[in-house]
């Protein structure tokens, strides 16, 4: 503590206002978060996000983090206020992943979408839905089809 505030490296456990549970753990400065840090959210119903990577005093990863879900669901790459945005890679547990370009938490842009299989197919995507031409691959990189989403 250095004037009555959070300063250097600690752990927080707290409450918002919806009785919401959150752990962090980072360096502070001024009473904020400061730097690369992480910190859990853990749910009423025993569920539980973790998130990675540089801490903001708003308490949200900006740069480039992860995320992880308990039941498998997992994220590595830039974040912006909170939100994916920009470039990085999304996994199911089902063993499918996408790897593109991300805006306001949303697969925006272009990209690779993998099936846990191996086939995978590449072109735009918006607001999470593909647009315009896409080329779909074998798991051997063999091209097989194209198919116009518009």
């Amino acid at each position: 503590m250095l004037d009555r505030k959070r300063d250097g490296y600690g752990i927080v456990y707290c409450t918002d206002t919806n009785n919401q549970a959150y752990l962090y753990e980072c360096e502070w400065k001024q009473g904020s978060p400061f730097n690369n840090g992480s910190y859990i959210q853990i749910y009423s119903n025993n569920k539980w996000e973790n998130w990675e990577g540089p801490l903001m005093s708003d308490y949200l990863l900006t740069g480039t983090g992860s995320w992880q879900f308990e039941d498998g669901h997992s994220y590595q790459g830039e974040y912006k206020q909170g939100k994916r945005e920009g470039q990085g890679k999304y996994d199911w547990p089902n063993g499918d992943s996408y790897q593109g370009e991300w805006k306001n938490n949303n697969r925006t842009g272009q990209g690779r979408y993998t099936n846990a299989n191996g086939f995978y197919y590449e072109g735009e995507f918006k607001v999470d839905k593909q647009v315009g031409v896409h080329k779909y691959y074998t798991k051997e990189g063999v091209f097989t089809q194209e198919k116009d989403h518009k």
